[in-house]
């Protein structure tokens, strides 16, 4: 009878944030290139203004239209690059420093000197840099719509994503003190023992 290998989860998910990190750093090279090259820039703009015929009897417009922008000015290119790298870089900071730390936790002691730190320093990424680019994804597509021309500016201020951000900061908040804790047991067992 064959036995299945028990899988190691820690090099499962170490292999898997790699594939992530690559991915994630694939996309952002290539959205970048994309706005530099002169690519349409998306944006949204609100209705009123935006469509001057009247809808079909039954049908209902929302609130918001989207559109290409075919030919974008130099601000507009800067706007759409302000819009996407900053989230972009810093969900590649976030997947490094946690790519490092399962594979120092893979390689050494889990409980070792340093992860809680490490953990620590992922969850103040996550809480302070989250919301600073939530804000300025936020300015960014306003100014963007604001610079369409046609309809007037829409930009949704959605409070979910810096709650998603603060969550993740405060899951890596916590494991860093289960760590920090599962260290200090060790060092007062060790001391009985």
């Amino acid at each position: 009878m064959k036995l299945l290998r028990r899988p190691d989860w820690l090099d499962e998910l170490h292999g898997l944030l790699l594939v992530g990190l690559v991915v994630t750093g694939l996309a952002t090279v290539v959205g970048v290139v994309a706005i530099l090259s002169g690519q349409p820039v998306p944006a949204e703009v609100t209705i009123d203004g935006a469509i001057t015929a009247t809808p079909p009897a039954g049908i209902s417009l929302g609130s918001s239209i989207a559109v290409d922008i075919l030919h974008p000015s130099a601000a507009q290119t800067g706007w759409a690059l302000v819009a996407m790298l900053p989230r972009q870089l810093l969900i590649l900071a976030a997947l490094t420093m946690l790519w490092r730390l399962v594979g120092r936790a893979r390689r050494t002691d889990p409980f070792g000197p340093g992860m809680a730190a490490g953990f620590h320093r992922l969850g103040l990424l996550l809480v302070l840099g989250g919301p600073v680019v939530w804000i300025l994804d936020f300015v960014a597509r306003n100014r963007l719509s604001d610079s369409v021309g046609a309809g007037g500016t829409y930009a949704v201020l959605d409070f979910v994503v810096p709650l998603a951000w603060g969550f993740g900061g405060f899951a890596a908040f916590a494991i860093g003190e289960i760590l920090r804790r599962g260290r200090a047991l060790r060092v007062e067992l060790d001391g009985v023992v």
